[in-house]
């Protein structure tokens, strides 16, 4: 796919990205039923951090996506999903996979921490969607956020950062091969074999 300036604009400013930039961590994977389980993640945005309406944050490929699953913890957040994120960044070792949907979640409410910084680190949470697999595997994410100093100065507050990564994503979990399957059931009738003699070891002492 051909980039474009502002992908190649963004792919400078990634390089530039202080160290204090945005993470993200799946927090948890809870099941609903039968093949639906539920894919959790929180953020955090570093010192240096903030957002202004239309930041976003893409995860890619997240296998096995059930249609209009995608949450968010409000109305600040928007949740829509895309099967090729052109104006995302992926990070080296990953690819972005026409044919597996990437979440996005976009930032629609006011500024916040886009001036005035560095400040703490601030955690976000509550963003995430439903999947058929419940396996895990790593992928890449992209943000787009805010720098919120210094003040006043070109490259400063209200610029834009880029940010790359890799995070937790639904996996197939792997089916054993039949090899795998019969050394497991050796390692079943073994055990079993040794709890029999131990058990008949037993009552012989009684």
């Amino acid at each position: 796919m051909k980039k474009s300036r502002f992908v190649m604009a963004a792919a400078a400013a990634a390089m530039a990205a202080p160290a204090s930039a945005a993470v993200m961590t799946l927090t948890s994977v809870t099941a609903n039923g039968a093949n639906e389980f539920s894919f959790t993640y929180q953020g955090t945005l570093g010192p240096d951090e903030g957002v202004r309406s239309g930041d976003r944050l893409i995860i890619y490929d997240f296998n096995g996506y059930i249609d209009g699953s995608i949450f968010t913890p409000g109305a600040d957040v928007v949740g829509t999903t895309e099967l090729t994120s052109s104006s995302g960044l992926v990070a080296p070792g990953f690819n972005d996979d026409p044919n597996v949907v990437n979440l996005v979640f976009t930032y629609v409410g006011a500024d916040f921490r886009n001036t005035g910084g560095p400040f703490s680190p601030f955690d976000f949470d509550g963003l995430g969607a439903r999947s058929t697999f419940a396996g895990k595997i790593a992928d890449a994410f992209f943000t787009l956020t805010t720098k919120n100093n210094p003040d006043g100065l070109p490259g400063g507050s209200n610029t834009a950062i880029y940010t790359l990564g890799a995070v937790t994503v639904p996996a197939v979990l792997p089916v054993p091969e039949p090899s795998t399957w019969a050394l497991m059931l050796g390692g079943f009738g073994l055990a079993g074999c040794a709890l029999r003699r131990r058990d008949r070891r037993a009552a012989a002492a009684a």
